[in-house]
């Protein structure tokens, strides 16, 4: 009831685009009706009205994207001041960042890396396990595939922790080192999509990319939200599952809190819960054939991709479907080796005996 408020408080676009959207349909009744009596001169007006009423609905949605633009660009400029002070910004803010690098030992080497479903901004992002995994990990190419920042939520409320800044500033030195770092824009960063074609710092922004792997095979690199139905045909469905999804991803936060004090591993609940859903199970395997098809479709032997958190690697359908997962529940990058094989990393349990200290804030950002 108080989220449900807080959306009808002055200045929120919820009354707004309510009476935009009556108005719409009020004009549209009133010029079918006219133009069928014959009315011809009522029937004008009744367009002329709808079209301002379509062009006040459109305007809604551009000022809610600019605003995550907004947003989203002062989170990054933070990031980037933070990543050229001297302590690297990681005090002051009241959450802690593990500052310690990884030996060079312990990097492992490798061509490619694929991550996507980051979701920066939300509570659910598991930041700190991310970084970690990006120290562990150095790449000629990293292939960010969709919602690695979530527009959707920073549009209803503002949250970016120290934590968040660390991963931009982990992908900003990694640019700074000479490598390739490609944005393919999913759903939840949309307001992305604007700026296909450009180069920002050295971050290329593309619809979509075809990858040539060292097995020879060339890859359609996708986020993948653009097949899927409920996204395409049904947003406010997509919102309220995504309002769920949130909900569950709290559970996780909640229940690893308590598993890490008993001594257990991370144990991630919705994902457990997804797989035991038959229609979320029926919608995994429908959405792995689509993209399977439209990969075949672009005369190329894969796809990489994400938008569904569930992270995949086979040849059900005739090509390569690889799911990179995600880093809210599964904490799951794709990697291509130098020998040319793909692997999926699952990073809970790459690191089976974390120090509990390590992830914290997870519990505090929760709270």
């Amino acid at each position: 009831m108080r989220t449900l408020l807080s959306r009808l408080r002055p200045g929120s676009d919820t009354l707004e685009r309510a009476a935009a959207t009556l108005l719409v349909l009020a004009a549209s009744y009133q010029f079918g009706h006219a133009a069928s009596a014959g009315r011809y001169r009522a029937a004008e007006f009744a367009l002329l009205v709808l079209i301002a009423g379509i062009y006040w609905h459109r305007s809604i949605f551009r000022r809610c994207a600019s605003r995550d633009v907004t947003k989203v660009l002062a989170g990054l400029a933070e990031a980037m001041a933070a990543a050229f002070r001297p302590d690297g910004g990681m005090h002051g803010s009241g959450d802690h960042v593990d500052g310690r690098r990884v030996s060079p030992r312990d990097v492992v080497k490798v061509r490619s890396l694929f991550i996507s479903d980051v979701h920066l901004g939300t509570r659910g992002c598991q930041a700190e396990r991310l970084i970690d995994f990006l120290r562990h990990h150095d790449a000629e190419t990293v292939f960010l595939v969709g919602d690695i920042v979530d527009g959707w939520y920073l549009r209803s409320s503002w949250y970016w922790p120290t934590a968040h800044n660390a991963v931009v500033r982990e992908l900003i030195e990694l640019a700074q080192r000479g490598g390739r770092l490609v944005y393919i824009p999913g759903n939840h960063d949309e307001f992305l999509r604007d700026y296909a074609g450009a180069v920002f710092g050295g971050v290329e922004i593309v619809e979509r990319a075809i990858h040539r792997g060292l097995d020879g095979g060339d890859y359609l690199v996708v986020h993948g939200d653009h097949f899927d139905l409920v996204v395409r045909h049904a947003r406010w469905l997509a919102l309220i599952g995504d309002a769920g999804y949130r909900a569950a991803l709290a559970c996780n936060v909640w229940l690893n809190w308590i598993r890490r004090r008993f001594g257990f591993g991370y144990w991630s609940f919705s994902s457990w819960a997804k797989l035991r859903v038959k229609n979320a199970v029926n919608h995994i395997g429908r959405f792995e054939e689509v993209l399977s098809s439209e990969a075949a479709r672009s005369n190329v032997q894969g796809v990489i991709c994400g938008h569904i958190h569930h992270a995949a690697l086979h040849d059900d359908f005739g090509v390569r479907y690889i799911n990179t997962g995600d880093w809210v529940e599964s904490c799951t990058g794709v990697i291509e080796r130098y020998d040319g094989q793909f692997e999926i990393v699952r990073w809970t349990e790459a690191r089976t005996t974390p120090d509990a200290a390590e992830f914290a804030p997870l519990a505090q950002a929760a709270a």
